[in-house]
Order: C-alpha cells, then sequence, then structure tokens
C-alpha cells in the first residue's frame, strides 16, 4: 500500500490543465476557488473547472473540456 496522501489544492498553486479533445497539457495557476468550484489561469484564459470526484475537477471552455488531477504527494 502506498504511503501518499492526497493533498487539497491551494491559491496559486501550479497544475496541469489537460484538455481531453486534444491530450494536450498545459501549466496553470489557480486563481480563485469557491466551494466545489475552482478558477485556473491558463496563459491569458480563465476556466472554472467544479470537482467531478475527489482528485478530478472537470471544465469546458469555448467548446473543449478540460480536466485537473489532484496531485498525490
Amino acid at each position: 500500500m502506498s504511503n501518499r496522501k492526497r493533498t487539497a489544492m491551494r491559491l496559486d498553486d501550479q497544475v496541469t490543465v489537460t484538455c481531453t479533445d486534444t491530450d494536450k497539457e498545459m501549466p496553470g495557476t489557480v486563481v480563485r476557488m469557491r466551494g466545489e468550484w475552482v478558477d485556473v489561469s491558463v496563459s491569458e484564459l480563465m476556466i472554472s473547472l467544479r470537482r467531478a470526484k475527489p482528485g478530478l475537477w472537470v471544465g469546458s471552455k469555448a467548446g473543449m473540456e478540460f480536466t485537473i488531477n489532484a496531485a498525490l504527494k
């Protein structure tokens, strides 16, 4: 069994955002958190993502789907 623990996402955390339509990954920064929602800045784009299940956040922008998988540390 692994000794890794899930850590909560925090404001200003650097995260990897994945576009599920293109399979491209890009760096993002958590800029706002409210309940089950988190806003992430990717370049000049702001993406709102909702917690789909523990460790998985899903959102859409411009007709494309984006995800964040919370890191295990």
